[in-house]
C-alpha cells in the first residue's frame, strides 16, 4: 500500500491529465510532471521512457524525458526490452515488474548519463490485461534498493499513462480522420462541380441537334411536299416523339444542374393562386384537349395571396398538373383546391388517375425516381423522373412544403403545396426570402406537358 504522500502525488498527476485541454499532447505534459513528482516523493529517476506497441508487438510510439525535462532521443534499445523468451519479457507479459542491473544491455551507449544508471525498473503498461507497452524508469540506486511500494506506485503510474495514451491516440486518430473527411468532401465538391459543368455543357450541346431533328421531323409530317406512306409516317412520328422526350430530359437536367449549383434566383412577391391556377388550367386545356377528354376544375374560394416567386411557382404547379394529365385516363378529372388557416395556403392538385401505392410515395421526390408497377409505369408518355425532384427543390427554396397523398392504386392522387400567406409582416422582411444566384443567374427551362 502506498503512503498518503505518494497517493497525493498520484492524484496531482491525475488532475494534470484532466486539466489538459489539448488531448493530442497529454503525454508531453504528463511525463515531465510525473518525473518531478517521483523525485519529490523520494524516487529520483534519471529518465523515464514510455514505449507503446501495436497489436503485433512492434514499437508504435515512444516518449522519453530526463530530469531536466528534456526530450530524450533513442535512449533505450527497444529490441532488447522486448526480447522474446527473456526473463524480463516473460515477467512483463504476465503483468509483473522486472528489475534489472545490466543497464548497458538496455540503454543506448551514446546516452550521456549511462554511467550514472545502476538499475532499471521495467513495468508493463496494460489495458484489460493486454500488454500495450512498457514504462522504463532509470535509477542511480542499485536494484536491491527498489522497494515494493516503489513498484506499486510505478504500477499506478502505468495505468494513468495507459489512459493518457489512449486518449491522445484517439484524439490524434479523430484529428486525422477529420482531416481526411475534409479532404474527401473538398474533392467531392470539386467532382460535383465538374459533374454539373459536364451536365450543363452536354445538355446544351445535345439540345441544339435535337431541336433541329424535331423541327425537320415535324416539317416532314405536316409540311412535306411529298406524301408519306403509312409506314414512313409512323417512323417519323416515333422520331418526333422520341426527340421531344430527349429534349424534355435535357431541359430537366439543365434545371437540376442550375438548382443544385445555386444558379437560380427566387424573387418573392404576393401571388394570386386562384388566378395562377386558372391560367394553368386554360393553358393545359388548350394544348391537350384534342388528345384527352379530361374535366378541369378550379375550386372558387376566397384565399389570401401567398409569398412566392410567381415564375417558379407556375413551374411547380404546371409540373403537378402535367403529371396528373399523364396518369389520368380519358373521362377523368383534374382539380385545383385550396385550404388556408390564415398563416399558410395549401394548394392541392387532385386527380382521379391511377394512384400510388403507399410504399412508393416516399420515392416520388427522389432524383430519377421510377416506380415499377405504379405511378410512373402507367404513363402513356414517358417522363424524365426529374419533374417532382425539381418541384420539391423549388418549393423548399420558397420556404414551402410539398407532399403527396393517395389511397392506393386506382384511387387517384393529391399533390399539395403549402406556402406562407403574404402578410404585411412577411413583406417587411421580404429580403429574408429572396435567394440570389451563386454566379450568373439562369432561368429555368419550360415544363413539358
Amino acid at each position: 500500500m502506498v503512503s498518503e504522500e505518494k497517493l497525493v502525488a498520484f492524484l496531482k498527476l491525475q488532475q494534470t491529465v484532466l486539466d489538459i485541454k489539448d488531448s493530442t499532447k497529454i503525454l508531453e505534459h504528463l511525463l515531465p510532471k510525473a518525473l518531478t513528482e517521483l523525485t519529490l516523493v523520494g524516487y529520483p529517476y534519471i529518465f523515464l521512457s514510455a514505449i507503446f506497441t501495436d497489436f503485433s508487438g512492434k514499437e508504435k510510439q515512444t516518449f522519453s524525458i530526463d530530469t531536466d525535462h528534456n526530450t530524450v532521443g533513442e535512449v533505450t534499445k527497444t529490441e532488447n526490452l522486448f526480447q522474446k523468451g527473456s526473463e524480463w519479457e516473460m515477467k512483463v507479459m504476465y503483468g509483473e515488474a522486472a528489475i534489472v542491473s545490466d543497464v548497458a544491455y538496455f540503454i543506448n551507449p551514446a546516452y550521456p548519463q549511462l554511467s550514472s544508471i545502476h538499475s532499471l525498473l521495467i513495468l508493463p503498461i496494460q489495458h484489460v490485461r493486454e500488454l500495450r507497452g512498457l514504462l522504463v524508469l532509470a535509477r542511480c540506486a542499485s536494484a536491491d534498493q527498489i522497494t515494493a511500494e516503489e513498484i506499486e506506485f510505478g504500477e499506478m503510474l502505468t495505468r494513468l499513462i495507459d489512459l493518457s495514451f489512449r486518449l491522445q491516440d484517439t484524439e490524434s486518430s479523430l484529428t486525422k480522420i477529420t482531416q481526411q473527411v475534409y479532404e474527401m468532401n473538398t474533392r467531392l465538391h470539386q467532382l460535383d462541380k465538374l459533374k454539373d459543368d459536364f451536365v450543363s455543357i452536354a445538355s446544351h450541346e445535345l439540345r441544339t441537334p435535337m431541336t433541329a431533328i424535331r423541327s425537320y421531323a415535324w416539317m416532314a409530317l405536316h409540311r412535306s411536299d411529298v406524301p408519306l406512306s403509312a409506314t414512313l409516317e409512323k417512323y417519323v412520328t416515333r422520331i418526333l416523339i422520341s426527340t421531344e422526350r430527349l429534349i424534355n430530359l435535357v431541359n430537366d437536367m439543365l434545371n437540376v444542374s442550375r438548382i443544385e449549383s445555386g444558379r437560380i434566383e427566387i424573387n418573392p412577391e404576393p401571388v394570386d393562386l386562384l388566378s395562377l391556377a386558372r391560367d394553368i388550367m386554360d393553358e393545359v386545356y388548350l394544348s391537350k384537349s384534342q388528345e384527352k377528354t379530361i374535366q378541369f376544375i378550379v375550386a372558387e374560394k376566397s384565399i389570401p395571396k401567398v409569398l412566392a416567386d410567381p415564375d417558379k411557382l407556375r413551374q411547380v404547379l404546371l409540373n403537378l398538373v402535367g403529371n396528373s394529365l399523364k396518369f389520368t385516363p380519358n373521362g377523368g378529372k383534374i382539380a385545383f383546391d385550396f385550404f388556408t388557416d390564415g398563416k399558410v395556403v395549401e394548394t392541392s392538385v387532385i386527380d382521379t388517375g391511377v394512384g400510388i401505392s403507399k410504399e412508393d410515395m416516399s420515392k416520388l421526390f427522389n432524383k430519377f425516381s421510377r416506380l415499377d408497377n405504379s405511378y410512373t409505369a402507367a404513363a402513356t408518355s414517358g417522363g424524365t423522373g426529374l419533374g417532382l425532384y425539381i418541384s420539391k427543390n423549388l418549393v423548399e427554396l420558397m420556404h414551402g412544403k410539398i407532399w403527396v397523398r393517395s389511397e392506393g392504386a386506382g384511387k387517384g392522387t393529391t399533390f399539395t403545396v403549402s406556402l406562407s400567406v403574404a402578410t404585411p409582416e412577411l413583406l417587411k422582411d421580404i429580403e429574408k426570402y429572396r435567394v440570389t444566384s451563386k454566379g450568373e443567374a439562369k432561368g429555368l427551362e419550360p415544363v413539358a406537358i
